[in-house]
């Protein structure tokens, strides 16, 4: 089965609008931002999951944070196929089914 849920823009993880519209769009996308994004104690239902980016982008110990990215990722019910960081541009990049 095909669902389809609310886009967040990638860039201001506002709701994306697309030709006057809110954008559908495949929920794993808008699960991985928000839980990437999120600070721990942040979602009042899952007090643990939390990626914290803006902490942690930049931090000399990447594998680690990526691990722990990885395993709350997994936590939430989305298998993840490749997480890595770009270290020259902070971006993201994820796989997820």
């Amino acid at each position: 089965m095909n669902t389809l849920a609310l886009t967040l823009d990638p860039s201001t993880c506002d709701l994306l609008i697309d030709g006057g519209c809110i954008a559908l769009g495949r929920p794993q996308t808008t699960i991985a931002t928000i839980v990437t994004t999120a600070n721990r104690g942040e979602l009042k239902e899952l007090p643990l999951i939390g990626g914290e980016a803006d902490r942690q982008l930049g931090s000399p110990r990447q594998e680690l944070w990526l691990t722990r990215l990885r395993k709350q990722l997994v936590a939430v019910g989305l298998k993840v196929k490749s997480l890595a960081v770009d270290s020259s541009s902070n971006i993201i990049q994820m796989e997820v089914e």
